[in-house]
């Protein structure tokens, strides 16, 4: 049985533009587990100069959840990690302690503005490199700056930036430009891993499931296999190979 992870999840109660209540994030990780997701990175927004949720706090909800997740399935497990808002202070507030890799890895899920300048985010994600972290680009989708411009995102890639999709951008309707862009990223082999961004049971899975079945479809199982055996090598804090792009 295939082991799904899911490493973007804003289902920790109460601390950012997630769940909403541990009523509800009992009710994300029941739709969680329907789908077959067995491991949650929990990833609450953090940025420096904001007020986020002390650590304490952090912990504490995350017990809770663990513990809820236990109830479910003895082997469900959910760990933590942070969603970061870039900004250049950002690698000090991680080596404190302050802002969290993803489940104690090196890797670190980054996030800019959509409208971020390319060459501020570039200069950003080489900086985490530099002092040791694997930054992850979150919803890569997402980005002006990157949207159609595969020149940009293959010298992120070749750079040595990860790239990280919503799973539902790939299965919306192909009369969206944004779902084409998505499809196309994934046909270029420029998507490293998946999650899902599910913040609310509103809807009623988190839709990591449907994505790895429609790359099974459309790019094929080795497609999907791989991006499945990228997450197992994040949690294990293993580097993971990605095509390099000769053009850029």
């Amino acid at each position: 049985m295939e082991r799904l992870i899911d490493i973007h999840c804003h289902i920790l109660p109460a601390v950012d533009n997630g769940s909403v209540s541990m009523d509800q994030t009992r009710r994300m990780l029941t739709n969680a587990h329907e789908e077959g997701i067995t491991y949650i990175i929990a990833t609450p927004h953090y940025g420096a100069g904001c007020i986020n949720s002390r650590s304490s706090e952090l912990e504490e909800k995350l017990h809770q959840v663990q513990k809820a997740a236990k109830e479910i399935d003895s082997e469900f497990q959910v760990e933590l990690g942070n969603e970061i808002f870039y900004s250049q202070d950002i690698a000090q507030h991680l080596r404190k302690g302050m802002a969290r890799t993803l489940a104690g890895t090196r890797y670190c899920l980054v996030k800019f503005l959509e409208d971020e300048e390319y060459s501020f985010m570039k200069s950003g994600l080489h900086s985490l490199l530099i002092q040791g972290y694997y930054p992850v680009l979150a919803q890569v989708e997402s980005y002006r700056c990157l949207y159609e411009n595969y020149d940009n995102i293959a010298a992120l890639i070749n750079l040595g930036v990860y790239m990280q999709m919503n799973s539902r951008s790939l299965t919306g309707s192909v009369l969206n430009p944004n779902v084409r862009f998505a499809r196309r990223l994934m046909e270029y082999d420029m998507v490293h891993l998946l999650g899902t961004g599910y913040s609310s049971d509103a809807q009623k899975s988190p839709g990591l499931k449907g994505g790895l079945s429609f790359i099974s479809r459309y790019y094929g199982e080795e497609r999907k296999n791989n991006l499945l055996e990228n997450t197992g090598k994040l949690l294990l804090n293993e580097k993971i190979e990605r095509q390099l792009f000769r053009y850029v």
